[in-house]
């Protein structure tokens, strides 16, 4: 008797190349498709539509037909100790602008990553998953949000949900390998905050130093506890008209996308809690800098985000009982600045490219 493990897993996305058009399909090989490893139970929801004629009269007592009307794929995954292809490929999907710059002449890049502006379609592309030795190959795949956890003492944790157009097909196709790569350790982190005048976001981001002041940003490193950051599309399916049969996505877009960001620092004084209470307009930068990517390069496995504009939207009095070390968990709000995207992320890996067309 043969019984199927549930550790017997596999995934993998075309996290390099996107679909042509909505829903195409993508050529199974290892320069447009990596493995994920690593991560969270592979336990997608298959969310169809299933209809009856048991609400109207057929004679019968039970129902007699039964039709799928639509289909639906969708799943979480989470990195709990993150890798930069993982990262920079969740959030290359979720915020959909790159701009690639290379180390030299090194395998290392930047990708540089921002919104796409209103109206800009996300990039698409495919996903084949293996579970309990069945195989299928999903079109049509969006990341609809991605958040990224840094906790001191910790490694960076990511986590994001996919969402496809519903379509599954039986595939046996082998795996690719994945990029090997080590986990990215807050240890290895840097975070500044900037409440003045001197905002100043540099073009092009330079590992290790501050790039969100002309001046001398407030160094949070010795009191932060935890930072996190999660960007949400709120995708919207459209079954629309044309696929008979197939009752699946024939496009997908944004709803009005959101950021959220929270800090837990280190109570010292009263003037985090300052901020708040002034109404402060703030600059965050927080970067995590891992080992080297090419010998000789510049470039170091790792990423980096910048908040060009968010307010405290709540104040909290210290947090913490008789003996503890008290903290100040602060909800932010991300705002327009007028200029600059909400949010710039660069990722640094050996990765030429993500979602190229």
């Amino acid at each position: 008797m043969s019984t199927k493990k549930g550790w017997d897993q596999k995934l993998m996305m075309s996290l390099f190349k996107k679909a042509a058009s909505y829903g195409a399909a993508i050529t199974i090989n290892a320069t447009n498709f990596c493995s994920i490893t690593g991560h969270s139970d592979y336990d997608p929801e298959w969310g169809d539509t299933v209809e009856t004629d048991l609400d109207t009269v057929s004679g019968a007592e039970h129902s007699t037909t039964l039709d799928i009307l639509t289909q639906g794929f969708k799943f979480s995954i989470s990195q709990p100790r993150a890798k930069p292809n993982f990262v920079v490929g969740m959030m290359a999907g979720a915020l959909g602008s790159i701009t690639a710059t290379q180390d030299g002449a090194y395998t290392a890049y930047r990708q540089k990553i921002v919104p796409v502006t209103v109206g800009t379609p996300l990039p698409d592309f495919n996903i084949v998953g293996k579970k309990g030795g069945l195989q299928y190959l999903h079109k049509g795949c969006m990341v609809n949000s991605v958040g990224l956890t840094g906790e001191e003492g910790k490694p960076t944790s990511c986590e994001a949900e996919i969402i496809g157009a519903g379509d599954r097909v039986a595939d046996a196709t082998g795996f690719v390998a994945e990029p090997s790569e080590s986990w990215m350790l807050q240890k290895n982190g840097y975070i500044w905050l900037e409440t003045s005048t001197a905002k100043s976001i540099d073009a092009a981001a330079t590992q290790g130093l501050e790039n969100i002041s002309s001046g001398t940003p407030r160094d949070l490193k010795a009191v932060i506890k935890k930072v996190s950051y999660k960007h949400n599309n709120n995708l919207e399916g459209e079954f629309g008209y044309g696929a008979e049969n197939a009752g699946v996505f024939q496009g997908m877009d944004y709803g009005r996308r959101t950021d959220e960001l929270s800090l837990d620092l280190r109570h010292v004084d009263g003037t985090d809690l300052n901020y708040y209470l002034n109404k402060t307009i703030l600059t965050l930068e927080f970067e995590v800098k891992g080992a080297l990517i090419a010998a000789g390069g510049a470039m170091y496995y790792g990423y980096d985000i910048i908040i060009p504009r968010f307010m405290l939207k709540k104040a909290p009095l210290p947090k913490g009982g008789v003996g503890d070390i008290l903290t100040l968990p602060y909800e932010c709000e991300i705002q327009d600045d007028g200029t600059n995207p909400a949010v710039i992320f660069n990722g640094y890996c050996a990765q030429a490219a993500y979602f190229a067309a």
